[in-house]
């Protein structure tokens, strides 16, 4: 058996290479219509694609959407890092403490 596909069937791989290749000339809803359409996702270890880097006032609302982003993503790893005690899971633990 071979792994060939027929000459008008197209694998998913030939789909996102295309894509990869495309992706400038194509606006966002295209992308995605062509993903949707041929069942292709996003590799998840390349890295996102830099869209609106050719005007610059766009590239700095980019800029400032990343900061800000990458600022609550720092600020929501450092609260879920300090343990947080409730007055109930307090009441449960010395209840646990009193049985043994």
């Amino acid at each position: 058996m071979s792994n060939k596909s027929s000459p008008g069937t197209m694998t998913s791989t030939e789909v996102r290479d295309m894509l990869r290749t495309a992706a400038l000339r194509l606006s966002a809803r295209e992308e995605k219509v062509l993903r949707m359409r041929d069942g292709v996702g996003l590799d998840p270890t390349a890295p996102l694609p830099r869209r609106g880097q050719t005007h610059p006032e766009a590239r700095a609302e980019l800029l400032a959407l990343e900061v800000e982003l990458t600022r609550k993503v720092a600020e929501r790893a450092a609260a879920a890092a300090t343990p947080v005690r409730t007055k109930e899971k307090e009441k449960i633990i010395r209840a646990l403490r009193r049985l043994k």
